[in-house]
């Protein structure tokens, strides 16, 4: 029965499983901060540092995960990396302070890290070049569904049980995908044996995690305050270092070089704007609902739920039928476009705003982000070798891992000085839509940029 279902679609559910955990974790959290909180005795900013040290491992284990999954065998990175999943996921519920939440939720992220660009070259790897589009179109469903679950689940958890539970459920989940993956993964073979690098490693840690620090607290903090001034130079400088070291090194921890093939260098490029912009609106449109809209959370949520529903619409659509037919660039042209246009729209509500048309704008807004989404997954790895699947994949999931805190520090950055000083409701609105219009503006500079893609790059994923 199994050999009927296909190897790659084995290996598409096995990907999915783990996807599924680890990104439903990203969000599941979120409701359970305030209680937390509570639970350790401490303000509630305090527990960004559970956000932030799970980000920044997650960064730079990404980046770092072709080597792993060169040196290990991608099967066996894979599986070591979700079964450290589920072994770090029992210590964050077994944490008795706040600071052993920090330590495990950093261990959590790391091995998160790896999941993600070693399951894609896995995914990648078994589904033939014509069929990228189809495999994407599976990824993007769970992706979308997972993330708009995380806060009605842990909302739930907390409801009828204690917040360790919050971390507890990855376990039954991770060990099924951990047996899936031992069950029907083919073995593959380590790539030649190569010292790990170590000086790429701390220079990709050293300035990944202070630029991302600073990046998260510029807009709280102040960009002129002297630790995130220090933070985002340093930070900066050791990356600019990195690069000059990697590009001379015969066997470096980051393959930089695969970004001289044109394809997957704009596409990397692409990617920035379009993640950042899609991040940032949903930073901006809670806090204002909220604050000054004096919306609940439970508003909140319903109104932005629409948007994972357009997304899961039109992913589908071009999974199945739109990909091979109009091509990655025309379809990414039309999202840009479309998501300008909804997001100037939203940077004109007020805080009366009917939360149906805010709904309607969600929807249309992930139909938008479909058209992006798919032909992303489907192009940026079309003319990447096989055996340096594991690099590129590691390459893009930084690029993404950088962009949302890149929209969400320009997003932030412009409501600060957009509401500094602010004397009245009105002032403040248009603060938000200041910043609002900012986060449109990042869909129009991805349109610009995806006018660079050429179809003919990606021709072999759009294949019959």
């Amino acid at each position: 029965m199994l050999e009927r279902f296909g190897y790659k679609n084995l290996v598409a559910a096995v990907y999915i499983a783990a996807l599924f955990m680890q990104i439903m974790d990203g969000t599941i959290i979120n409701v359970a901060l305030p209680t937390l909180a509570e639970e350790f005795d401490v303000d509630v900013t305090a527990m960004d540092w559970t956000v932030l040290s799970f980000t920044i491992a997650l960064a730079v284990m990404t980046a770092s995960a072709g080597w792993f999954g060169q040196r290990l065998g991608l099967r066996r990175a894979f599986m070591i990396a979700l079964g450290g999943f589920v072994v770090t996921s029992m210590l964050c519920g077994l944490a008795q302070t706040l600071g052993q939440l920090v330590v495990g939720r950093a261990l959590q992220g790391a091995a998160a890290g790896l999941i993600t660009p070693v399951g894609s070259a896995l995914l990648f790897n078994a589904f033939p070049i014509e069929e990228r589009s189809v495999a994407s179109r599976k990824v993007i469903t769970v992706a979308v569904i997972a993330p708009a679950l995380g806060p009605i689940v842990g909302g739930g958890i907390l409801e009828v049980t204690s917040w360790q539970w919050i971390f507890f459920v990855n376990v039954p989940v991770g060990t099924i995908a951990l047996l899936m993956a031992w069950r029907w993964l083919e073995h593959d073979d380590a790539g030649e044996l190569t010292h790990f690098d170590t000086s790429g490693f701390l220079l990709l840690a050293g300035g990944l995690g202070l630029t991302l620090y600073g990046l998260s607290r510029g807009g709280e903090r102040g960009w002129t305050s002297l630790p995130i001034v220090l933070s985002v130079t340093v930070g900066l400088v050791l990356l600019a270092t990195l690069v000059i070291v990697e590009l001379r090194k015969r066997q470096p921890l980051l393959q930089l070089r695969l970004l001289s093939e044109r394809n997957f260098r704009w596409y990397n490029i692409v990617s920035l704007p379009v993640y950042a912009g899609f991040l940032s609106l949903i930073y901006l449109l809670p806090l204002f609902l909220q604050n000054e809209g004096d919306r609940s959370p439970l508003e909140v949520g319903l109104a932005l739920f629409p948007q994972p529903l357009g997304v899961l619409v039109t992913s589908q659509l071009v999974g199945r039928f739109f990909y091979k037919r109009f091509g990655p660039r025309r379809l990414m042209l039309t999202g840009a476009a479309t998501a300008f246009v909804v997001g100037v729209a939203t940077a004109q509500i007020d805080t009366g705003v009917d939360l149906w048309w805010v709904r309607l704008l969600m929807f249309v807004r992930g139909l938008a982000m479909g058209l992006f989404f798919v032909p992303i997954q489907s192009a940026v790895y079309a003319r990447t070798a096989k055996p340096l699947m594991g690099q590129a994949t590691a390459i893009y999931g930084t690029t993404r891992q950088i962009a949302p805190a890149l929209g969400v520090a320009i997003a932030s950055t412009v409501l600060a000085n957009g509401i500094a000083g602010s004397t009245s409701l009105a002032e403040r609105v248009n603060g938000y839509q200041t910043a609002m219009m900012a986060s449109a503006l990042m869909f129009a500079v991805a349109g610009l940029l995806a006018l660079r893609l050429r179809d003919s790059d990606a021709a072999a994923t759009m294949a019959p």
